[in-house]
Order: C-alpha cells, then structure tokens, then sequence
C-alpha cells in the first residue's frame, strides 16, 4: 500500500435487496460518516454485496463502493471501488477495494464491517 490519506467511521442507514440476471442477491448497504472525514468531508455511500443462492454461507465473495464526500467548502468528491470480501468471524467481514475518486485519483481501501456493531471502519490509500 502506499501513503494513508483517511482513516473512517461509518454507521449503517438502510439495506436494499434484490435479485440480478445472474440469480444473485445484491444487498446494497447505505451507510453514513459517523463525523467529517479530513479528507471528504460528510460522506454517503453505498456497499454492494453479491451473493450466490446456492451457498448462502459462503466465505468471500464481491463487493463494490458507490459514494460521494460533501466538502465544507460545498465541493464534492464522487468515488467508485472494487473488491472482496471475506468473513472474519460469525457476523463481520473485512473488504478490501480499490478503484478512484474525482478528488485524490486512485485509491484502495481496507476495512472491516460488523453486523453486531452496525459500524464499517477502515483506512483509505493513495496509490
């Protein structure tokens, strides 16, 4: 990894589910910053988990991140990313993405997300 831009807190707000041509549920989580993040300000933003009906258990699969950073100068930031995810315990599962945003280029993230705590944590790279 390269140099460490942001560290992040986020709380959760919503899931939305649905079914995509391949079968899969997509579970889209929404989540919210738990307080201005230096970098992005006030963020939102949504993970995309998909999994296969036949093995609902399973250990790892996709995720990807939609989301955009409201600055208090009233910029914005847009960010997209890409990855994986695995399970880490009964209930919780670490991420790790990569893809870019419109305000620091590209990026990778590392991150933990937990179903007890409703709280997905990590740190943000500049690649």
């Amino acid at each position: 990894m390269s140099e460490k831009i942001d560290d992040f807190k986020m709380v959760h707000v919503s899931n939305v589910y649905s079914r995509n041509s391949e079968g899969q549920l997509v579970t889209q989580v929404n989540v919210k910053s738990q307080a201005d993040m230096a970098v992005y300000g006030e963020v939102w933003a949504t993970l995309t988990f998909l999994q296969n009906f036949e093995t609902p258990d399973a250990d790892s699969g996709e995720v990807s991140f939609a989301g955009e950073g409201f600055h208090p100068d009233g910029t914005k930031t847009i960010g997209f990313q890409e990855g994986t995810w695995k399970k880490v315990g009964q209930h919780a599962v670490e991420l790790e993405m990569s893809g870019k945003d419109s305000r620091e280029g590209d990026l990778r993230t590392v991150s933990k997300i937990s179903l007890e705590t409703l709280i997905w944590e990590g740190s943000v790279y500049r690649l």
